[in-house]
């Protein structure tokens, strides 16, 4: 039975997106999956098994950027169970709430719409085009459509743009039809016509509560890349630590302007075959005035939790780090981490660690590197496989800093921040 790919721009009213507008941005809160304001919480897990659960997402995650920036074949390389940060967002006219992955590892915009022919149980309301007063299908003929591989024609209308996007190893998938819609930010009446997915057939793991994915990478179709000069071709976010109970933010377009005690870190993006991911170089990495050459790309990516490493890289920093601490690692650390120690010797973190960029410094604090559980504290820094296997930046790692990417400057800053108070 031929697949139906429904591609359509359609309205997304983000005028019920939690959002606020300030300094010609439009502030959105980002919920992390394991907070309690979202719908993914489960009040009876405990710290060790979120973070467990986070580790196996950054493994599989991990393997996804190995192969996408090791291919010539360029597909999303997140699901909806996939990546640690969500929006609430609202969609169409009527509008229909539900929950999205929001993050930069991907491009594609899309969710799952009602009539679909293999579905996933959600438990929000669909999106239904049909009740969409401004739905409108994207013709074929579209230069998003015919730049894109992952699209075509549908062979029954001649005229409608399909997609097609495997995930992973090709275990799951979304398909639909592109179409056109009015994108309302908060409450603000700034409408933009987006492109995105109307997913019809979506088989393999998701995650039941979220309704969908938005892209921030820095290809064509990601939301940050559509909206262009209307954000001033910026966006940036502040992410709070896991365990806070305060919300993480998204601003579409200037970061707020606030006093802080050092200056940003502004270095250049490293221009790359595939352009959804934002890279950067890292020369070294140092603590005190110990320092391991490094001058490597970085990816920056805020669905990560860990931070990746190569073999070698991570072997020298992990000597490092184990000369500094007294006490012995944990024989059996836990799963997902390579370097755990028991809390029970008194641990005490002394030390921070820079990430030297062009540009300048990173400095990372105790809290962007370890994690601290019940009864153990893990190094959240591990080892990739292979030797020329990408490094990633994980989201612990920017936790507390104002990360700004300006897509015309082809730059991204690191601001130092407390991503907790309001700006």
């Amino acid at each position: 039975m031929h697949i139906i790919l429904i591609y359509f721009l359609l309205t997304l009213s983000f005028h019920h997106l939690q959002g606020e507008t300030q300094n010609d941005g439009y502030t959105i809160n980002l919920i992390h999956r394991y907070s309690p304001m979202s719908p993914l919480y489960n009040s009876a897990m405990t710290l060790e098994e979120r973070f467990q659960r986070l580790a196996h997402h950054s493994a599989t995650r991990h393997i996804r950027h190995i192969n996408n920036l090791k291919s010539n074949y360029f597909d999303t390389d997140i699901i909806p169970s996939d990546g640690d940060y969500l929006v609430k967002m609202v969609i169409g006219n009527p509008p229909v709430d539900l929950y999205a992955i929001a993050d930069t590892g991907s491009d594609l915009i899309w969710v799952q719409c009602k009539a679909c022919d293999v579905c996933y149980s959600q438990t929000t309301e669909m999106f239904d085009p049909k009740k969409s007063s401004s739905f409108k299908t994207l013709p074929c003929n579209s230069t998003f459509c015919s730049n894109d591989p992952n699209m075509q024609c549908d062979d029954d209308t001649g005229t409608d743009c399909e997609y097609f996007y495997a995930y992973g190893n090709g275990s799951t998938m979304s398909a639909g039809i592109m179409g056109t819609d009015l994108l309302t930010l908060d409450s603000t009446n700034t409408n933009t016509s987006c492109v995105f997915g109307c997913g019809l057939v979506q088989d393999g793991g998701f995650d039941n509560n979220a309704g969908g994915l938005v892209g921030l990478g820095g290809g064509p179709l990601s939301l940050v890349s559509q909206l262009g000069p209307t954000i001033s071709n910026k966006f940036s976010y502040c992410l709070t630590p896991t365990t806070s109970n305060y919300t993480s933010r998204l601003t579409l377009g200037n970061s707020p302007s606030t006093t802080v005690s050092k200056p940003a870190v502004v270095t250049p993006l490293v221009n790359q075959d595939n352009p959804t991911y934002y890279s950067v170089n890292l020369k070294a990495i140092s603590i005190g005035h110990q320092e391991v050459e490094v001058n490597k790309d970085l990816v920056i990516d805020s669905g990560s939790t860990l931070t990746y490493l190569d073999p070698d890289t991570y072997s020298r920093l992990e000597s490092i780090v184990k000369a500094l601490i007294p006490e012995e690692p944990m024989e059996n650390p836990l799963p997902g981490f390579k370097l755990c120690f028991d809390k029970k010797t008194g641990l005490k973190i002394a030390f921070h660690i820079n990430f030297k960029l062009n540009g300048g410094d990173v400095l990372l604090v105790d809290s962007n590197f370890f994690i601290e559980f019940s009864k153990s504290v893990c190094f959240s820094i591990v080892p990739s496989e292979g030797d020329d296997d990408p490094m990633i930046l994980g989201n612990i790692a920017q936790v507390n800093f104002e990360v700004e990417f300006d897509l015309k400057r082809k730059t991204v800053s690191f601001t130092p921040r407390n991503c907790t108070q309001n700006p």
